[in-house]
């Protein structure tokens, strides 16, 4: 099982083994930080300075075909909040 991460609807999914990867990963793509979480509806992952409404960055625990097998919970949650940093354009 892994982290799946993808950012709006036309990127590919990319899989990753932990929450340290999937900061080191968001923060390689620059999304900014997490302005709120998205449970539902459009999909499940988090919205950011860069990244919301339709564009929102999808992530959550998957198998290995990127099937959602549950959202973060608190502390991964925590730790994804933490660890981005402000995109200065």
């Amino acid at each position: 099982m892994f982290y799946w991460i993808r950012v709006g609807e036309e990127g590919d999914y990319q899989a990753v083994d932990d929450i340290a990867a999937v900061v080191e990963t968001l923060n390689s793509w620059r999304i900014g930080e997490v302005t709120g979480w998205v449970a539902g509806g459009i999909g499940i992952g988090l919205e950011t300075t860069e990244c919301h409404g339709y564009d929102f960055v999808s992530l959550f625990w998957g198998d290995d075909e990127a099937n959602v097998i549950r959202s973060l919970n608190g502390w991964e949650r925590a730790a994804v909040e933490t660890g981005l940093v402000e995109c200065l354009v």
